[in-house]
């Protein structure tokens, strides 16, 4: 049983990721057509998902998870920056969520001294 793919997949696979692409390029130039800071907030948007699902593994060089951290902080702060230029209340929404995502963080976490 041989483990390589067919040509027919590989094509296919292509074809699904340069749609994938041109589709992803529409949806943030109609974005910016409305507002650029909506295109903006959508494309810091994509990038703070890919980071997330991206993961270095557990055994990989200290720096590599905190870039990864360091990557979704500023984009994520930049999405809210862009979020209060095109609607404010949803930048209070980001502010919200990050204050959220802070008290979750501190609650779940096991104590040192325990």
């Amino acid at each position: 049983m041989t483990t390589q793919r067919t040509s027919r997949a590989l094509a296919r696979e292509a074809a699904g990721l340069c749609l994938t692409a041109f589709g992803v390029l529409g949806v943030l130039v109609a974005l910016g057509t409305l507002h650029w800071a909506a295109g903006l907030n959508a494309a810091l948007g994509g990038v703070i998902v890919a980071a997330l699902a991206l993961s270095p593994k557990p055994d990989a060089p200290r720096y590599t998870h905190i870039l990864r951290w360091t990557i979704c902080g500023v984009a994520y702060s930049g999405a809210a920056a862009c979020s209060f230029v095109a609607c404010p209340p949803i930048g209070w929404l980001y502010v919200a969520l990050a204050v959220a995502a802070a008290g979750f963080w501190l609650a779940t976490r096991e104590s040192e001294g325990a």
